[in-house]
């Protein structure tokens, strides 16, 4: 596969509809995986995978590119940049690390470095936001080692586990990426 985007642990490729098997889908059927996530509350299918996949590779309307491992090239998540606004130079990043095995090894850092790298220097975007919810701390922290502040909250906004959480609001600027 091509590398788009090369790093120390990971690089980062175009994700294709290869990409739509049995283990992606186990990552988006684990209620682990995507406890801190806006999907997983209905289940998916290979089918489901496929047509999300084509959905977000064609035009450009979306940045998905396929997370492996440069040693293996393992493919061990998804990260991608949407809802691009050109006019304010700003998008949104969403960030599935599925294999637990690479859960805690800097993995999540090291990709959202690349990404936001190539959204400020490639894509000459200012701003890059996210939400995240506040049952998912580790993702939390990585965020704002990185850089990202955070800039709201929606109290309660998330249905998760049987109660009701908080979901966040976080940005950061070009100048605010930690290295």
């Amino acid at each position: 596969m091509n590398r788009f985007i090369e790093g120390a642990q990971i690089y980062l490729r175009a994700i294709t509809a290869e990409d739509a098997t049995d283990e992606y889908l186990s990552w988006i059927n684990d209620p682990e995986t995507t406890r801190g996530l806006a999907t997983g509350a209905f289940p998916s299918t290979i089918e489901d995978l496929k047509k999300y996949i084509a959905e977000v590779s064609n035009g450009r309307k979306a940045i998905m590119l396929a997370i492996c491992d440069t040693h293996n090239n393992t493919h061990i998540g998804n990260i991608k940049l949407d809802q691009f606004d050109w006019i304010n130079r700003t998008c949104e990043l969403g960030l599935l690390l599925g294999n637990k095995t690479y859960w805690g090894k800097g993995i999540g850092t090291e990709v959202c470095r690349l990404t936001l790298h190539h959204a400020f220097t490639k894509l000459n975007l200012r701003k890059v936001v996210l939400a995240v919810y506040a049952n998912n701390p580790g993702a939390i922290k990585l965020y704002e080692r990185i850089g990202f502040k955070h800039e709201g909250c929606l109290r309660k906004q998330i249905f998760c586990d049987g109660e009701y959480i908080d979901k966040y609001y976080m940005g950061i600027f070009s100048e605010e990426l930690t290295r």
